[in-house]
């Protein structure tokens, strides 16, 4: 059997470090992974859409139509883009609501929606949701929201939504994340004890 997550955000936000960071703590773990990453746009604040499947034998990196797992949307509308990896009957969503507004929305006027329109359009694809302020918390605790992507995870592994041992996951963010690794585990804890 393949679990499927699917890591979307924009450039800047860590979606790509994650992906490592969850891949290497699945490897760890016995899994085979593979995966795909869109990495020109992450330099230019783009869409990122990162797909990671772990199991025994993975023989495609991409999710097939509605077959993810988890999506870890780093972004809120993002996250909402991905609904096509979407089935109600299996995927989870976890979502960090700190919103980066694309240039052009500003340009052409053009409103973001809030997060709970965000929500009603994704809860007719989601088995669960989970809406966390993960990046403002982070600037509050830590001093900095890049910090918000590692506590989605804890909150995912937190909720039974990863398939990966907590053990490993801190020894891949010791190996992925060295500098600033302090940080990086408070952020980790902090999502482990988020009630959602």
């Amino acid at each position: 059997m393949t679990y499927n997550i699917l890591l979307t955000g924009v450039g800047g936000e860590g979606v790509l470090v994650t992906s490592v960071i969850l891949a290497k703590a699945a490897n760890l773990d016995g899994y085979e992974v593979r995966g795909t990453q869109l990495h020109g746009l992450a330099q230019r604040g783009g869409s990122i859409p990162t797909h990671l499947r772990l199991g025994k034998k993975v023989y495609s990196p991409i999710i097939p139509r509605s077959e993810a797992d988890l999506i870890l949307g780093l972004e809120p509308i993002e996250a909402a883009r991905a609904c096509f990896y979407a089935g109600s009957h299996k995927t989870n969503f976890i979502i960090d609501t700190y919103p980066l507004r694309p240039i052009y929305a500003d340009l052409l006027g053009q409103k973001y929606p809030s997060n709970e329109s965000i929500s009603k359009m994704i809860e007719p694809f989601a088995k669960k949701l989970i809406m966390v302020d993960a990046s403002n918390i982070c600037y509050k605790k830590l001093g900095n929201p890049i910090f918000g992507n590692v506590m989605c995870v804890g909150v995912a592994l937190a909720n039974d939504m990863l398939p990966i041992s907590e053990k490993n996951v801190l020894r891949s963010l010791k190996e992925i994340v060295p500098r600033g690794l302090e940080k990086n585990l408070k952020a980790f804890r902090m999502g482990m004890d988020f009630k959602g």
